[in-house]
C-alpha cells in the first residue's frame, strides 16, 4: 500500500499540522508523539495497513516533527494534545475512537480529558510512566536525573551522531528481552525516524508528568496492551502499563506476544493488537461493504510455521514457503483471481466467482497432499464472499477480515467456507459439511462455516464429485 495523501490542518494556537487517513469503518484517531512518521506503517505487514482493514485510520505529525510545522516550534505533551483535538475536529465525525501509542500515550490521554465527549474509546499501547516513575528504578531525584541524562545522551550519540552502539542501548532498555533481529530491525526502523531530536525535550517531562487523579474519573471504554512479561520485564514497563489499568476503572488489558514496544513491520504483536481492537471497538460492516462488487475472498497460511522452521532452520523453512508460495500462486492464476499481497507464510487473493475460489483452493490442497517434498506440510485455506473494499490494489473491509477468522478456524489441510459461499455454489458439483455456527472475533453475529470436501477431486479444474446436501 502506498503512503496515503497528506493533508494539513491549523489548530487553535495557528500552527499546522499534517494528518493522513485510510481505510474505512469506524474512525480511529491515532497518536503516536514524535517517533514514528507518517510515511511508515502502511506497507503489507505494517501496523496502520493492518488496523486500516477495519477502520478508517486517522493518523498525525505533532508540531515540530515530520512533515508538521517544525521552523521554531516545540511543543509539550498538552501542545501535543492541542495537535490531536484539531486533527479529530477535521475528520468530520462527531465521535471517534483513540489509539495512544507508547511516547503518543500522554497526548492522547490529555485530549480524551479535555473533550471526553468526543471520544468513543481509548486504547494505548504500551502507556508511558506517570508521576515521576521511572518503573524498576531507584525513585530519588538524583538517581532520576542521571538517567533522564543517560537516555538524553543516548539519544543524541545514536540519532544526532549516528552512533549504532548507542541505538542499541537505548533500545535494549526499551524491549530488555528482545533477540538480536528485534533489536536489529528497531535500530534500522528508528534510524530513519526524522524528528528524533524532539524527544530530547520530552525526557524529563515524562518525569513530571501526573495523570494519576484525572485517570481515576476515566468513565470512556478503554483498553491497555502491554508487552510481553519475561522474568527481565518484571517491575520495568509492564508494571507502569498495569498501574495504568489499575487506575482506570474497568480498563481492559492485553498482554502481547513479545516485549517490544515499536511495532516494526511483520511485528508478531500487530495481529494481536488488531485483533483486539476489532473486538473492542467493534467492525462497522455496513460502511465497509457499501457499493462495493461482490467478490470471494481467499486467505491461506501455513500451520505451525514457527515448529517447521525450529525443526529445518531459516533457510530450508524459507525454501518450503517459496514452493508454497509458487504452487499457490499458480493455483490463483489457473482460475482468474487475483493476488493481493503475500503475508509472511500466506496469500490474500480474491476472485469474481464463488466457484473459482474453492477449485483454486481444491487446488492447492490437493498438489500440496501429493507433493514429493512436502506432503507433511498442511495449509489452512477459508474463504468468503462479499463485498470488500478496493484501494490501491488491496482489499478491506468485514469480507477480507471475515476471511481472515475463517482461516483461522481450519485446520490444517482444511478448506473452510462460509454460508455464502456455500450458498452461491448451489446447484454445483461440491460435497460440503456443516462445521456449525461460530463467533467470529470482532463481528457481533455468529455464522455458519462448511468445510469442503476437496480429497474427492484430482485437484484439477473441474467441480468436486457429489451433489451439495
Amino acid at each position: 500500500m502506498s503512503v496515503p495523501p497528506v493533508q494539513y490542518t491549523r489548530t487553535e494556537d495557528d500552527i499546522d499540522i499534517a494528518w493522513v487517513q485510510q481505510g474505512s469503518g469506524k474512525p480511529l484517531v491515532v497518536s503516536t508523539g514524535p517517533m514514528i512518521p507518517l510515511s511508515m506503517g502502511w506497507e503489507p505487514g505494517g501496523i496502520w495497513e493492518r488496523l486500516s482493514q477495519s477502520f478508517r485510520v486517522i493518523r498525525f505529525d505533532p508540531r515540530g516533527c515530520g512533515l508538521s510545522e517544525r521552523d521554531g516550534v516545540f511543543g509539550s505533551f498538552h501542545d501535543e494534545a492541542m495537535d490531536l483535538a484539531a486533527v479529530v475536529a477535521e475528520v468530520g465525525e462527531p465521535r471517534v475512537a483513540l489509539m495512544g501509542h507508547y511516547i503518543g500515550t500522554p497526548a492522547a490521554v490529555i485530549a480524551m480529558l479535555n473533550e471526553p465527549e468526543r471520544y468513543t474509546h481509548l486504547m494505548l499501547h504500551l502507556p508511558i510512566p506517570m508521576g515521576g516513575e521511572r518503573s524498576g528504578m531507584i525513585q530519588q531525584s538524583e538517581i532520576s536525573d542521571l538517567m533522564d541524562s543517560t537516555v538524553e545522551n543516548l539519544l543524541r550519540l545514536g540519532w544526532q551522531h549516528h552512533d549504532e552502539a548507542a541505538r542499541r542501548a537505548l533500545l535494549t532498555m526499551i524491549a530488555p528481552t528482545a533477540d538480536e533481529d528485534t533489536l536489529r530491525n528497531l535500530s534500522h526502523t528508528m534510524h530513519h525516524y526524522p524528528s528524533m531530536n524532539r524527544l530530547f525535550g520530552l525526557v524529563r517531562e515524562m518525569r513530571g508528568l501526573d495523570l494519576r487523579d484525572q485517570l481515576r474519573h476515566v468513565e470512556i471504554p478503554t483498553l491497555i496492551s502491554i508487552p510481553y512479561e519475561g522474568e527481565r520485564t518484571e517491575g520495568g514497563y509492564s508494571s507502569t502499563s498495569r498501574e495504568w489499568a489499575r487506575i482506570i476503572r474497568g480498563a481492559r488489558l492485553v498482554v502481547a506476544q513479545d516485549d517490544t514496544p515499536v511495532l516494526v513491520d511483520g511485528a508478531s504483536t500487530i495481529n494481536q493488537i488488531a485483533e483486539a481492537l476489532e473486538d473492542f471497538i467493534g467492525i462497522d460492516q455496513s460502511s465497509q461493504t457499501a457499493g462495493q462488487a461482490t467478490r470471494t475472498v481467499l486467505f491461506t497460511d501455513i500451520e505451525g510455521s514457527t515448529s517447521i522452521v525450529d525443526r529445518l532452520g531459516d533457510d530450508e523453512a524459507r525454501e518450503i514457503t517459496r514452493e508454497i508460495e509458487k504452487l499457490t500462486q499458480t493455483a490463483i492464476r489457473d482460475h482468474q483471481g487475483v493476488q493481493v499481497k503475500t503475508m509472511g507464510d500466506g496469500v490474500l487473493a480474491w476472485f469474481s466467482a464463488a466457484s473459482a475460489g474453492v477449485e483454486a483452493a481444491v487446488q492447492i490442497q490437493s498438489q500440496l497432499a501429493n507433493h514429493e517434498r512436502y506432503s507433511d506440510v498442511y495449509v489452512r485455506i477459508g474463504l468468503s464472499a462479499g463485498e470488500p473494499i478496493a484501494e490501491s490494489d488491496d482489499l478491506y473491509g468485514a469480507t477480507v477480515n471475515q476471511a481472515a477468522r475463517i482461516m483461522s478456524l481450519a485446520l490444517g489441510g482444511e478448506i473452510l467456507v462460509s454460508a455464502l459461499v456455500r450458498g452461491l455454489l448451489q446447484g454445483r458439483r461440491f460435497q460440503f459439511q456443516d462445521r456449525g455456527h461460530h463467533q467470529l472475533r470482532g463481528f457481533r453475529e455468529s455464522i455458519q462455516l462448511f468445510s469442503v470436501d476437496w480429497q474427492s477431486s484430482d485437484g484439477g479444474d473441474s467441480a468436486l464429485e457429489g451433489t451439495t446436501p
